[in-house]
């Protein structure tokens, strides 16, 4: 349907319309490219006009370059050390059982280590002759005795007996001693104080 305009002459219908009758022909495009729509003068560009600027560079780091963003990169050091804790404590008493039970199992590791040696020097001395140029020099001092000599106490047998008896006496004693300890120093601690030790973490 055309509608008449101002001069009296019927104006094409709308585009998209439905034709009302043989005179309606649709419109075709230009064939060509495009023709970009002028601007005033002295007007910026459109957005499609302008150049494309590259992406800035960035660093190893993530960090855009310093010469695009104007900004200073920055650099961290190494946290600083961490100041060492100091703890001030006092050993107010001591447990005599626990001194008891300790200096046992001490005393009998004591006594095997001295069992160990004394069979360790026997063998090399011996295996140097040492204790039979003694013997020898022995029974020429003593002469014919009737009753034992001295040289029949340098057998191994012996040694090792002398040896254990020895060690055995020393575990008493040292639990003894030690136990000992653990009382007279629970004493002193009640009349003046006990032991003050300093702990501090290890850098």
């Amino acid at each position: 349907m055309t509608t008449p305009g101002p001069g009296g002459e019927a104006d094409p219908p709308p585009v998209g319309w439905p034709a009302d009758g043989p005179a309606y022909r649709p419109v075709t495009p230009p064939l060509g490219p495009p023709v970009a729509p002028r601007s005033a003068p002295g007007a910026p560009p459109p957005m499609a006009a302008r150049p494309q600027q590259p992406p800035p560079a960035r660093s190893a780091g993530g960090a855009t370059a310093a010469a695009t963003t104007g900004t200073r990169s920055m650099t961290v050091g190494p946290p600083g050390r961490k100041a060492s804790r100091r703890a001030r404590l006092t050993i107010k008493r001591i447990d005599p059982w626990s001194t008891l039970k300790f200096s046992f199992v001490y005393s009998l590791a004591g006594l095997v280590v001295l069992l160990v040696a004394v069979v360790a020097l026997y063998a090399i001395v011996d295996a140097m002759g040492v204790i039979d140029s003694i013997r020898s020099f022995l029974n020429d001092v003593e002469g014919d005795k009737s009753g034992g000599s001295i040289a029949d106490w340098l057998g191994f047998g012996r040694v090792m007996t002398v040896a254990l008896v020895i060690g055995c006496v020393n575990v008493i004693l040292f639990t003894a001693f030690a136990t000992l300890t653990a009382f007279v120093y629970n004493v002193c601690t009640d009349l003046v104080g006990g032991i003050e030790v300093t702990l501090a973490d290890r850098n």
